[in-house]
């Protein structure tokens, strides 16, 4: 990879034009602003970040931010998405059943379930890391989707 330069940026900076050419980085071509922040620098192969496909700088240009809607993935991608988002939750399962059995323990009054809700819960909490990615993901897909079907609907 060194030999072919594949990994290389470029050290100054760029016109935000010129993205995704990789560089350390981009000025708005027309006010010179900073923009770098605004654009999804992908770093694998995956598909790329939810978000808006574009942004406008302060001076009114208008940029490809990298990044793509919900309703403009295909369905593959989607599919893959929603299947890695499910598995995910299905290990997460275990732990939230156990904050459920300590709920209904303390609404019930009774002991024992607090005990096996709390055990189970303990067990299983190394499984809770999991979904903060899920809630993340689900608040993404939530977005772009409130951002390309509901928001173009309301009246301005």
């Amino acid at each position: 990879m060194q030999l072919l330069g594949l990994n290389e940026v470029s050290g100054g900076s760029l016109p935000a034009s010129r993205f995704p050419d990789r560089a350390c980085a981009y000025l708005c071509d027309k006010g010179g602003e900073d923009v770098t922040e605004r654009f999804a620098i992908r770093h694998g192969h995956g598909s790329p970040p939810l978000g808006p496909a574009t942004f406008y700088c302060q001076c009114g240009e208008r940029y490809l931010s990298g990044t793509r809607e919900w309703d403009h993935l295909g369905s593959n991608e989607k599919r893959t998405s929603l299947g890695l988002l499910g598995i995910t939750g299905l290990f997460a399962l275990p732990f939230v059943v156990s904050l459920t059995a300590i709920a209904v323990g303390i609404y019930a009054h009774n002991r024992a379930i607090i005990i096996a809700g709390a055990i189970i819960a303990v067990l299983t909490s190394p499984f809770s890391v999991i979904l903060v990615p899920c809630f993340l993901q689900v608040r993404d897909i939530a977005a772009s989707i409130y951002r390309t079907r509901i928001s173009n609907r309301l009246p301005k």
